[in-house]
């Protein structure tokens, strides 16, 4: 048997075939606050180091986290507010018919290859992809999960 640590679950950009098996259907729920940056920089997120473009946005979500998000990506799933926080960051929140994606707990630290570089999950995160382009992977910590998605159906 292999040891799992810290394994790679899309050695070949798609999720191995047993976490497909267990996805389920979710989606996100609460705001987010974000605001467009005008110069390509790196981010530290949970998951790891990051890439932001010019013209992406940082996101900031439910207990303070960032990451980056394509201007495209953001308004597909969310509508602008008009709300703008001190630090420049506008709230925006989900679309009524959002997109639902597929989702699934790994038991053990993981990592995925996300368009925007190398991630990595601990024990209890969420893996993540996208229905419409099942290459589209990414992680989200449990407590961020938990606080701001539900699923489709209430099985857990």
């Amino acid at each position: 048997m292999s040891d799992k640590t810290d394994e790679l679950l899309n050695p070949d950009g798609s999720l191995i075939p047993s976490v497909v098996a267990r996805m389920q259907e979710a989606r996100k729920t609460k705001p987010l606050w974000a605001k467009r940056v005008d110069t390509a920089q790196e981010i530290t997120s949970l998951e790891g180091v990051q890439q932001l473009k010019s013209g992406d946005f940082l996101c900031r979500g439910v207990h303070n986290e960032y990451w980056p998000q394509s201007q495209k990506k953001l308004f597909e799933t969310y509508h602008a507010s008009g709300v703008i926080d001190k630090d420049g960051f506008e709230r925006f929140d989900p679309k009524p018919d959002g997109k639902w994606v597929q989702v699934t707990a790994i038991d053990h630290p993981f990592r995925v290859v996300a368009a925007w570089g190398e991630l990595k999950g601990k024990a209890g995160d969420y893996v993540v992809r996208s229905l419409e382009d099942t290459s589209d992977i990414w992680i989200v910590d449990r407590a961020i999960f938990e606080a701001s998605y539900e699923f489709r159906t209430q099985r857990r």
